[in-house]
């Protein structure tokens, strides 16, 4: 007989009925433990950018915050264009994306707004060649902006400056480009006479002499709800608990970015491809200065020009409540 068999003979009924109950009581203990979505709860989430405020939640992942909130987050990046296509085909669940991701709401595009990611578009500059050819915003009128594609935040913020001005939208010509790199790309070949892109890429090239920033977008528009967590219809639906888990997660994650400063941009320059000086930079400029959402509550003020906003640009062909695409139901308890 082998050792077990023999050590199994031996045990009392006592000490089986013992570790039956337990095994019993664990079993029900994990199933009703109060944890929110599942610990094996996988997400398929989709970023438009790769900038200092969505690489949070690549930063969320490496923290573990998410995970903690019994989460596997796959992190997607891909243009707008292409994650309300893959929204509606049901491949992702989630999405980081900008406030003119609503405009496609009314027509139709299954997602809903769960929480602000932050307010006015502080993180998007727009950059020029440093030969003094632009020198102020009065000047771009008939010059070609590189934007990441029609209907995007790029997008949306030229116009803006157009309407700044007291022209059409149409007067400043834009061009999609894609990605940051190719917009970067498309100003040193002079294909374009300036481009949109995040801070933190401008200030490095600024660094490098390789650009001069025109102007900060969050200078220039002041209501306005920049970037936005989104969740799928079917997502909203299923699992709800699943949302309120990142929605968690990803405020956990900020929380732990303004306490730790070093670590965040050391994160950042790692992430984005820029210096520590830059990032320490982005870091000041829009962490402490109430750039991010601390609460995820949305700025209804804000919502109702954006509204005005998308029917300037032929987003929408008359102002819609945007109110009624966001919720707050899925907001950590305060």
């Amino acid at each position: 007989m082998s050792r077990r068999a023999m050590l199994r003979k031996t045990m009392s009924h006592t000490a089986w009925a013992f570790c039956a109950c337990f095994a019993v009581a664990m079993t029900l203990a994990a199933a009703g433990a109060p944890s929110g979505a599942r610990a094996d709860t996988k997400l398929a989430v989709a970023k438009v950018a790769n900038d200092f405020a969505l690489m949070m939640v690549d930063y969320g992942n490496k923290l573990g915050t998410f995970q903690k909130n019994g989460l596997d987050v796959e992190v997607i990046q891909i243009t707008q264009a292409k994650m309300i296509q893959a929204v509606v085909a049901g491949s992702i669940d989630m999405a980081l994306g900008s406030g003119a991701v609503l405009a496609f709401r009314p027509k139709g595009a299954p997602l809903t707004g769960v929480a602000a990611l932050s307010g006015p578009p502080s993180i998007l500059v727009l950059i020029v060649r440093p030969d003094g050819a632009i020198t102020a915003l009065d000047q771009l009128r008939g010059h070609i902006v590189a934007v990441t594609n029609e209907g995007s935040l790029t997008d949306w913020a030229v116009s803006q400056i157009a309407l700044h001005e007291g022209w059409a939208p149409s007067d400043i010509p834009r061009v999609s480009v894609g990605d940051t790199m190719a917009r970067v790309a498309a100003l040193k070949v002079s294909n374009v006479d300036a481009a949109v892109i995040d801070i933190a890429t401008a200030l490095e090239l600024e660094q490098r002499g390789q650009a001069k920033i025109l102007v900060n977008f969050g200078d220039l528009i002041t209501k306005f709800q920049n970037q936005i967590i989104y969740a799928s219809g079917r997502l909203i639906q299923t699992n709800p608990d699943a949302v309120r888990s990142f929605n968690r997660g990803w405020f956990e994650t900020l929380d732990y970015a303004r306490a730790h400063k070093s670590e965040t941009t050391a994160f950042a320059a790692q992430d984005l491809g820029v210096s520590t000086s830059v990032a320490d930079r982005v870091y000041d400029k829009l962490m402490p200065a109430g750039f991010f959402s601390s609460d995820g509550h949305f700025d209804r003020v804000a919502l109702k020009s954006m509204s005005e906003s998308f029917v300037d640009m032929k987003l929408i062909d008359h102002e819609v409540d945007l109110s009624q695409y966001v919720t707050e139901q899925f907001l950590p308890k305060e």
